[in-house]
């Protein structure tokens, strides 16, 4: 079943929709930030999720404005562009990418409101960002950016890959619909580009332990 059947079916047809092993299903986003299934579908306690995430986080960052919030994330933590390269992971495959028709946008946008009215806040706060950081400046940084993630791919990337079961296990991708990279390990700095993301937490949680381990080695022993 692809996306516009479900919409037609499912959501159109007023069937119950569980959430896929009790976490995964309606207004995503919202749920993996805390709010339970009754606040969920409570327009006001969206709203007071919304503000308590607008005062604590200084910049939420959007997936199709991605340059423009690499830019502004390197304002804030005052980093320069050249640590916010990176290459473009889990991109769908073109024959894996679904049209929807007008009117399944229409049923969706109605059924997942919350996550929308999260979306949809944050994507105008981006947007007020931009104008006080300087669209003149930003477009400028957003070419300084892309040609910074030029190098980076010549550098480190063989071949852009299909089948991605050619790949060593740490750059196999969560799906075979998306497109991979073939990543020259020879370069250490080049993994972490390619890497996929459990592979990357799990090497985080090692570099924690770690460190926890020198800062507190008589806790971890006694554990």
């Amino acid at each position: 079943m692809d996306l516009e059947q479900f919409a037609s079916a499912y959501i159109g047809g007023e069937r119950p929709i569980p959430r896929v092993r009790d976490y995964l299903g309606r207004n995503q986003q919202l749920w993996d930030l805390g709010m339970d299934k009754e606040d969920i579908n409570n327009h006001e306690a969206v709203e007071r999720k919304i503000k308590q995430m607008d005062e604590d986080f200084d910049l939420v960052m959007i997936t199709e404005d991605f340059d423009s919030s690499l830019v502004l994330l390197s304002d804030v933590l005052c980093w320069p562009l050249a640590n916010m390269t990176s290459l473009k992971l889990n991109a769908r495959k073109k024959s894996a990418i679904e049209e929807l028709s007008p009117k399944s946008r229409k049923i969706l946008k109605d059924w997942l409101w919350a996550d929308y009215m999260l979306y949809e806040h944050f994507k105008e706060k981006l947007e007020q960002q931009k104008n006080v950081f300087g669209l003149k400046s930003l477009k400028d940084d957003i070419v300084k950016l892309k040609n910074l993630n030029d190098k980076v791919k010549a550098e480190c990337v063989l071949k852009v890959v299909k089948n991605t079961t050619s790949l060593s296990s740490d750059f196999v991708p969560w799906s075979k619909d998306v497109l991979a990279f073939k990543i020259n390990e020879n370069k250490e700095c080049c993994k972490y580009f390619g890497i996929s993301e459990n592979h990357f937490i799990e090497y985080l949680q090692k570099l924690q332990m770690e460190r926890l381990r020198k800062w507190n080695p008589g806790r971890m022993n006694s554990s």
